[in-house]
């Protein structure tokens, strides 16, 4: 590290703030310059495309938000601190935020951008504010930043850059095999598209045979001559999709749902438990050992995607035992029902949770439904239904999670879907997997690249 310098931080950037044009000035917003705040880019992301909100040129010319340009920085500064990305195109944001950019010729902001990861502990030991813990000019300031040639900077860059981006691309693909699952879902459970196509197939005078061809025609976007290739050149597939098809009731019952399903409460399918917290003053049963016990909070369900493999804290056994805080199996389905409602996960190994944390345990007594199908369905549940039993905060208590109502489907239907969707999972699954490893590497070389180390 001969040829590496050290500086204040504040003496090699440029720091930018943002604004918000006023709510009231319709003209403002839902333009076509997209405005970030901290809620677009607190995932962890190194590189951010997209914002929740927009303004117009007359919103960005009438406030005091700023333009940052492709490959600057953004940094949540208050409430949420320390949130960091890089931007793909050019963009406004608040002024919750800082943007920053690194002087021409000493800083590449792609450096700029794993500098700050690597030194955001200390940033926020740095934070001011009596109430909430806010970055202002100042703290960059007390911030070093050691940094060797631009070249050696962009090299470093680069390297970390290729895990982040294959982080990202597995971290897409995941979206969209998610999205799928849940497209499958709604047209099947939510709009009963192939039970609607069959009844209105008979409605019309047509024949079960003539019904059921017409529902595999809903099933996979085939015409009807499709789906006669289909039998000539894959009749494999085309027997799964005729099974699947004829798995549908052609009709409706008196509840409205397709003939044959029902809604029930949630405790008569599954084995529902609520999570514990051990008191938080002898801290003796709270611990960081990965070899203890997972400890899953309402945050590490937020950062974890459709599997939680982590947590952030872990409870000693001892912890686990004495106050009885219920053990949770791999492949059970976690629902977040105070504060932030309708998070969901599926667990991928023995582990506990907070008690905001609902867990319905599979049991094949009470029903078939799977994981899978569960999670699916929390997805896109409208907990908005269930109510509020809090005056203070957003939240529904462990009887109304009991008590809320879930499809419940016959064997056949359940079974083609599992045939279906398993694979979607798996391959999300597998895909978590690597996320974890790349991340794990990303931040083994982080400080040592940092640190000429390499």
């Amino acid at each position: 590290m001969s040829n590496w310098e050290t500086k204040n931080l504040f003496d090699v950037i440029d720091i930018i703030g943002g604004g918000t044009p006023k709510r009231s000035n319709s003209e403002y917003w839902n333009g076509n310059i997209n405005w970030l705040s901290v809620a677009d880019f607190n995932n962890n992301s190194r590189f951010i495309s997209s914002s929740a909100e927009t303004i117009t040129e007359l919103g960005l010319v009438k406030s005091s938000t700023k333009l940052l340009k492709k490959g600057q920085l953004i940094i949540s500064a208050r409430g949420t601190v320390g949130c960091i990305a890089q931007l793909s195109k050019e963009m406004a944001f608040n002024q919750s935020c800082y943007g920053l950019n690194g002087k021409d010729g000493i800083i590449d902001n792609g450096f700029l951008y794993y500098s700050l990861k690597n030194s955001i502990a200390e940033l926020k030991q740095k934070t001011h504010g009596a109430v909430f813990d806010t970055i202002t000019r100042e703290t960059f300031k007390n911030i070093k930043i050691t940094y060797p040639s631009l070249r050696t900077q962009i090299d470093i860059a680069n390297k970390l850059g290729f895990l982040d981006k294959k982080i990202q691309l597995n971290t897409k693909t995941n979206q969209t095999l998610e999205n799928i699952a849940q497209a499958i879902f709604k047209s099947w459970f939510i709009d009963f598209d192939p039970v609607h196509t069959k009844a209105n197939a008979l409605a019309n005078g047509d024949d079960i045979q003539t019904a059921n061809r017409k529902a595999m025609m809903t099933l996979s976007g085939k015409t009807d001559t499709e789906l006669t290739e289909m039998a000539q050149q894959s009749p494999t597939e085309y027997a799964q999709l005729h099974q699947t098809a004829q798995a549908f009731p052609s009709e409706f019952g008196e509840n409205g749902l397709p003939l044959g399903w029902e809604m029930k409460p949630s405790d008569s399918l599954f084995d529902i438990a609520i999570g514990k917290t051990p008191p938080r003053k002898e801290q003796e049963w709270f611990s960081n050992n990965k070899n203890d016990v997972q400890w899953i909070s309402i945050k590490d369900m937020g950062n974890s995607g459709t599997f939680i493999f982590n947590s952030s804290e872990y409870l000693t056994h001892t912890a686990v035992d004495k106050f009885n805080v219920r053990r949770i199996p791999t492949n059970t389905v976690l629902l977040s029902f105070k504060l932030t409602v309708g998070r969901v996960v599926i667990t991928t190994c023995e582990t506990t949770t907070n008690e905001a944390i609902a867990h319905f345990k599979l049991n094949n007594k009470k029903s078939i439904l799977t994981s899978e199908f569960l999670y699916c369905y929390l997805k896109s549940f409208d907990f908005n239904n269930l109510g509020s039993t809090s005056s203070i905060a957003t939240a529904v208590n462990s009887k109304t999670i009991k008590s809320m109502p879930i499809l419940n489907v016959p064997q056949g239907v359940l079974l083609e879907f599992q045939n279906k969707i398993l694979s979607i999972f798996e391959q999300i699954k597998n895909n978590q997997i690597e996320i974890n490893s790349l991340i794990e590497i990303r931040d083994t070389l982080l400080p040592k690249l940092l640190n000429g180390e390499l």
